[in-house]
C-alpha cells in the first residue's frame, strides 16, 4: 500500500505525466498525451494565476466532462483555490439558487465553447495551449484547508456541502488506484462530474498517470464501442450501469474481451446478480463502499481475491481507516451495528454559514448512518440505512435485504424497496421493479417464494426502468412519492 505524502496536486502531475507517447486521456473531441496534458495544464497555471488566486477561494466550475475541465481544477486546486462543479442538468443560476443564500463564490469558471475564468471584475480567457510553467503552485498538500466542496444530498433531498483536504482526498484516491487502472489499459469513465465517484476517478487517473476515456453519456450502447474500439480494461460505475451493459451487450455483441476489472459501488446488488455481471461481461469485479465523507472508499475487496469473498459483501476496512460498527448506545459491538469510521481520508466537515461542522462522537467517531454486518470472514455486508429501515408492526425490517431476495427471480433487472405509511401497521413494504417481462400476478407468485409473509410488498411498481438520481442511485424520494400515490 502506498504511504501516504504531503505531495501537492501539482507535484504528483509532474512526477506522472511525462510521456510522449502514452494517452492520458481521451474525450469526444480528441485526446491528450501525458507531456502535452501537462504543459497545457501549465498554460492554465500561469494564466489562472493572474487572478491572484489564494488559498480558500472558491470557484464554480461548469460541469461539462470535457478532456480539459479536470486539468482546470486541477491548476486551480495547485494554486491553493476550493473547487466546486456545478450540476449537470441545472443551470449556473438554478444550481447557485438550491444552494443556501450565504454561499458565495470568489471566481467563476464558464464554458461556452471557449473557456473563461471571471474574478471579480476581471475575466480571462484559457487558452489552452502548452506552455513553461511561470506560476507558482503549491508543493505541499493542506490537511486542514478545504481544496473540494462537494454538494451531496444522497437520497435524503436535503443538499450537503461536504469540505475535502487535498491532502486526505487525493492520498485516498491514489491509493485506491491499483484496483482500477494498469500501466497498460484504459478506463471507461462515465460518472458525473460534480459526483464523489466521478471526480475521484477522474483525479485518479490525472494524478497517477493512468489512460481513461472521459464519456459526458451513460448510454450503454455508446459504452460498449468505446470499450471495443479503445480496448478498455477497466469500468468503475454502479450496478444500475452494469445491469444497462449486459442488457446491450445481449441484443447487440461486442468484442470486450480487453475489459479486466470493474469497480462496482453505490448500489445493492445480490450474490447471484454480482456472479452474473461477471460471467456475461467477462470481468473481475471489485465491490467497494464508500461515502463523499470518507472521500470516498470506507470498505473494498480488492480483484484479487477469489469470488466468493467479493460477491457476498463490500468486502474488509480499506488500510489506514478505522471502521467500527455500533449499536444505537455507542457501544462498539462485534457483528452488526451502524457503520463509524475515522482516519486521514475523513472530511474536514460539512459547510455552514458558521464555517464547518464536524459531527463525530466522544471517541472521534463519524457515524454514517448505514448499518453493517461482519460475517465470519471479516466481510462487510450492507444491511441498509438506519433511517430507510422499515419499521412494520414493530418488526424492523431492511429494505436491502429485500432487494436483494427480490433480486434474485428471474426476469427482474433492478428493484428499489421503500417503506410508505399504513394506518394498521405504521409502515409497510412497497417495491418499484425494473422488469421487461414479468406481470404483476407472475411477480407476486415469485415473491411468495423468496420473501417472509412481513416483507411482501403491500404496493408494486412495475416498469421498463427505475427512476435514477445524477450519480445513479435510486431516486428513492422520487419512487417512494410514486408507490404512496398508487391506487
Amino acid at each position: 500500500m502506498k504511504k501516504l505524502t504531503n505531495d501537492s496536486c501539482y507535484v504528483r502531475l509532474k512526477k506522472h505525466l511525462t510521456s510522449k507517447t502514452k494517452i492520458l486521456v481521451v474525450d469526444k473531441d480528441g485526446q491528450y498525451f501525458q507531456d502535452e496534458a501537462f504543459d497545457i495544464y501549465c498554460g492554465m497555471l500561469n494564466e489562472i494565476s493572474t487572478l491572484k488566486v489564494r488559498r480558500g477561494q472558491t470557484f464554480l466550475i461548469a460541469p461539462f466532462v470535457r478532456k480539459e475541465t479536470i486539468l482546470i481544477a486541477a491548476a486551480i486546486v495547485s494554486l491553493g483555490g476550493t473547487i466546486m462543479f456545478g450540476n449537470p442538468k441545472r443551470t449556473r443560476e438554478g444550481f447557485v439558487k438550491q444552494l443556501d443564500p450565504w454561499m458565495r463564490f470568489d471566481a467563476t469558471v464558464i464554458f461556452n465553447g471557449q473557456w473563461y475564468v471571471e474574478k471579480g471584475k476581471k475575466t480571462i480567457n484559457l487558452s489552452l495551449t502548452r506552455q513553461a510553467l511561470k506560476a507558482k503552485p503549491l508543493k505541499r498538500a493542506s490537511k486542514t484547508k478545504p481544496s473540494f466542496y462537494i454538494v451531496t444530498s444522497g437520497s435524503t433531498g436535503k443538499n450537503k456541502i461536504i469540505a475535502l483536504s487535498e491532502y486526505g482526498f487525493l492520498n485516498h484516491i491514489e491509493r485506491e488506484v491499483s484496483d482500477i487502472a494498469s500501466d497498460n489499459g484504459m478506463t471507461y469513465c462515465c460518472l458525473p462530474i460534480n459526483h464523489i465517484f466521478g471526480i475521484a476517478s477522474f483525479f485518479q487517473h490525472i494524478i497517477t498517470g493512468n489512460s481513461f476515456y472521459l464519456s459526458d453519456t451513460c448510454n450503454p450502447d455508446f459504452a460498449l464501442d468505446i470499450i471495443e474500439k479503445y480496448r478498455c480494461s477497466a469500468l468503475p460505475n454502479v450496478p444500475t450501469f452494469f445491469y444497462m451493459l449486459m442488457e446491450a451487450q445481449s441484443k447487440k455483441s461486442r468484442d470486450i474481451s480487453s475489459l479486466k476489472v470493474g469497480v462496482i459501488a453505490g448500489g445493492p446488488y445480490s450474490k447471484e446478480q454480482f456472479e452474473k455481471i461477471e460471467k456475461t461481461l467477462g470481468i473481475t469485479l471489485c465491490s467497494s463502499y464508500g461515502m463523499t465523507e470518507a472521500s470516498t472508499v470506507i470498505c473494498s475487496s480488492p480483484n484479487h481475491l477469489p469470488l466468493e469473498e467479493r460477491s457476498v459483501g463490500v468486502g474488509k476496512p480499506f488500510p489506514g481507516v478505522d471502521v467500527v460498527l455500533k449499536d444505537s448506545k455507542g457501544t462498539i459491538v462485534e457483528k452488526t451495528g451502524e457503520i463509524c469510521f475515522k482516519g486521514y481520508n475523513l472530511m474536514l466537515g460539512y459547510l455552514t454559514e458558521k464555517g464547518l461542522d464536524l459531527p463525530l462522537d466522544k471517541e472521534g467517531y463519524f457515524h454514517t448512518g448505514d448499518i453493517g454486518q461482519y460475517d465470519d470472514e471479516g466481510i462487510m455486508r450492507i444491511i441498509g440505512r438506519t433511517k430507510d429501515i422499515i419499521i412494520r408492526g414493530g418488526e424492523n425490517l431492511s429494505p436491502s435485504i429485500i432487494e436483494q431476495k427480490i433480486a434474485t427471480i428471474s426476469g427482474v433487472k433492478d428493484v428499489c424497496v421503500v417503506g410508505i405509511l399504513s394506518r394498521k401497521y405504521g409502515e409497510v413494504v412497497a417495491a418499484y421493479i425494473a422488469s421487461d417481462n414479468l406481470t404483476k400476478e407472475q411477480l407476486i407468485e415469485e415473491l411468495k417464494n423468496v420473501l417472509i409473509k412481513i416483507e411482501m410488498p403491500e404496493k408494486i411498481i412495475i416498469r421498463h426502468s427505475i427512476p435514477l438520481l445524477m450519480s445513479g442511485k435510486h431516486d428513492k424520494i422520487l419512487v417512494k412519492k410514486m408507490l404512496m400515490d398508487k391506487e
